[in-house]
């Protein structure tokens, strides 16, 4: 009994001396520091990680056998820190606590080790140094330590925000130019480190002095690993010109992300510049106005011409839809003849209701002067000739002076008796001109009067035919006179001076009225005259004096 006893103590002295012999052997071996491709390993506290790292054996040995023994953690202070979990795995996915893990792995071949990381919530955030314990075995049998040191990253964030990217969606460019009717799109991807949803929260908008447009709201759960967050702001058409600042905010309960991008928004289609094909026309005419329009869009606008007289009178309107492509258009529009005077063209372009620029041009409408009247009067007349004077009104519509050329041609049936010209400076308002003709008794003479301005010509005709004077019995005597043709031509009366006639004329009229009532009202009778009573002399009324005795004395006596 007590050999038996005594073997198995040998066998167990054996192992433990065998075993010592083995650790002090491999304690005694050179330790070999083994590099891997990746630089860290990220894990968010409270949770764990799992993934693969490329190992290479930077030894000049081969090995037949490496064993997987155990790890531990060190901070910068070099103390091993509890709370930190590894389990290694088998290339075929099997847990491996220790025990094999390669087998025939050369000099400088790479090879993958498959880990999961847990860290419990106790573990402070900050960098680590996880060393993984390998030991390999050569062919001849000698052990070697191998050593795997990785940096290990722990962290309370569990969200890794990537730089979002903007581009306007219908034209898939970056840009920071963006036409109204686009839209605005913007990417971002945010990496979620832990193995359960986040949730998230996001707004995204437009800001212009102090103030938002266009706001988009979201809210999601976050799944692990890369998430794609898409956000669109549509540009609408009646949002103004001008700079703005594209926001976009992320936030969660660990930390906020903000981008920001200033753009110019434009309606891309800019009224460039307007033009005339005349800046003087005369009234009878039509304008050419030429619009050039520049656009960076495919687009239909409409377009209108509005012409203002004086006081802003609108004159002439038109409205008509115009398609545009991208460059530049150039539109003629034709104004019908206008009154005259001073014009302004206003070109306007807009968008529906939406106003897109416009530009104004002035020019000016002359008016054709015209013969408005003519009147002659006889100044003299003899046996053979008389002298007439012929006054010619000629009206100017324009406020300002035009020159002119006037004619005139007197003629009998088969004879010319006189004719001529003028050119006369118009001023505004009626104008008034004498010719001064002698012309032949007791025929018929017919006379023409043309008035010619900017090519074209008024013509006013008509005939006289003047009676020769009766002869008296009373014998005169007539010196003979030359016929003479005189052409004057009278000062014409400003419009002040005319305007004192018209008033002195009325007050005349006025004041003949006025005596012709007074003369025609009848007169009222006159009130009879009454004689005053005669006042009471007695208390007992009137008294009738007696008559005296009347006494005839005869100087015959009476017949019988």
């Amino acid at each position: 009994m007590y050999k038996i006893h005594r073997g198995k103590f040998m066998r167990k002295v054996l192992v433990v001396f065998m075993t010592l012999l083995i650790i002090s052997s491999v304690a005694c071996s050179q330790t070999l520091l083994f590099s891997t491709v990746e630089e860290k390993i990220l894990v968010i506290s409270g949770d764990y990680r799992e993934g693969s790292l490329t190992v290479t054996n930077n030894a000049d040995k081969d090995f037949q056998i490496v064993t997987f023994r155990r790890y531990y953690v060190l901070d910068s202070n070099n103390d091993e820190i509890p709370g930190i979990t590894l389990k290694v795995y088998k290339p075929d996915g099997e847990p491996l606590s220790t025990g094999v893990l390669y087998t025939y792995w050369r000099s400088g071949e790479e090879r993958q080790l498959r880990y999961k990381i847990y860290v419990n919530e106790s573990v402070k955030p900050g960098t680590y140094t996880l060393f993984i314990v390998l030991w390999g075995f050569l062919s001849s049998g000698d052990p070697r330590v191998i050593q795997i040191p990785i940096t290990l990253e722990i962290t309370d964030i569990p969200l890794s925000f990537k730089e979002a990217f903007v581009e306007v969606k219908e034209r898939s460019i970056t840009t920071n130019h963006v036409l109204n009717g686009e839209t605005i799109a913007i990417y971002s991807t945010v990496h979620n480190l832990k193995n359960s949803p986040v949730a998230i929260n996001g707004t995204a908008y437009l800001e212009r002095n102090g103030k938002q447009y266009l706001a988009k709201y979201l809210a999601m759960n976050l799944t692990p690993g890369d998430n794609l967050i898409q956000v669109e702001i549509p540009i609408p058409y009646d949002l103004p010109e001008g700079e703005y600042k594209l926001i976009y905010k992320l936030e969660y309960p660990k930390g906020t992300y903000l981008f920001s991008k200033a753009f110019y928004i434009t309606f891309g289609v800019d009224l460039t510049s307007i033009s005339l094909e005349k800046t003087e026309i005369m009234e009878d005419e039509t304008s050419t106005v030429y619009t050039t329009i520049f656009s960076e869009r495919n687009i239909v606008i409409n377009h209108t011409i509005e012409v203002y007289g004086v006081n802003n009178n609108i004159l002439h309107n038109t409205t008509e839809r115009l398609e545009i492509t991208r460059g530049t258009t150039i539109t003629k529009t034709t104004i019908p003849p206008l009154p005259p005077g001073s014009k302004k063209v206003m070109s306007k372009v807009s968008f529906g209701k939406i106003p897109l620029g416009q530009k104004s041009i002035s020019y000016k409408v002359f008016a054709y002067p015209r013969i408005e009247d003519v009147t002659y009067k006889e100044v003299s007349l003899n046996k053979t000739t008389g002298v007439f004077n012929f006054s010619v009104v000629i009206y100017n519509a324009n406020s300002e002076e035009v020159t002119t050329k006037l004619s005139y041609k007197f003629f009998k049936f088969n004879q010319t008796l006189d004719k001529g010209s003028q050119t006369l400076i118009l001023n505004p308002g009626e104008n008034y001109v004498n010719i001064i003709e002698d012309l032949p008794i007791g025929e018929k003479i017919f006379y023409e009067f043309s008035l010619t301005s900017n090519n074209k010509e008024q013509k006013i005709s008509d005939s006289l035919e003047i009676t020769p004077p009766i002869a008296s019995n009373t014998t005169t005597s007539t010196s003979s006179t030359t016929t003479s043709i005189t052409n004057t031509t009278t000062p014409l009366p400003t419009p002040q001076e005319r305007n004192i006639l018209k008033y002195f004329a009325a007050a005349l009229v006025v004041i003949f009225l006025f005596l012709l009532a007074l003369y025609l009202m009848p007169t009222s009778p006159q009130k009879r005259r009454e004689r005053p009573k005669p006042k009471r002399r007695s208390p007992l009324g009137r008294f009738k004096r007696p008559k005296r005795p009347e006494t005839r004395e005869y100087k015959e006596l009476p017949k019988k």
